[in-house]
């Protein structure tokens, strides 16, 4: 059982690499995962230290396989789809150190 309730889905396009020929980044086939979004922006952190507006963020249940350069392809309640790319990720753990949330800021 989850630690929230996650009743939305996301789908995500994990990267796989480069493609040597055009410099364009390649993702793997789409999946989905359950999830919770809220939005609202906040200033947070990215992976070189730097301040950067976040318009939303995604809660997982533990630690699902997702990594900072996936994309997250999300539609809302009025059938706007938004694609993201995540600005940073953090894992929220419990007394004994296994995780409980994954919380990815876009």
């Amino acid at each position: 059982m989850a630690f929230i309730q996650m009743r939305q889905t996301v789908v995500i396009s994990p990267y796989l690499g480069y493609d040597p020929d055009y410099n364009e980044p390649i993702y793997g086939p789409d999946y989905e995962e359950k999830c919770r979004f809220s939005e609202g922006v906040k200033l947070v952190r990215n992976g070189r230290g730097e301040e950067v507006a976040s318009v939303g963020s995604f809660l997982f249940d533990k630690l699902p396989r997702i990594s900072i350069s996936d994309k997250f392809t999300y539609t809302d309640e009025n059938d706007r789809t938004i694609t993201y790319t995540p600005i940073s990720m953090s894992v929220k753990r419990w007394i004994n150190g296994k995780p409980i949330l994954t919380e990815v800021h876009v």
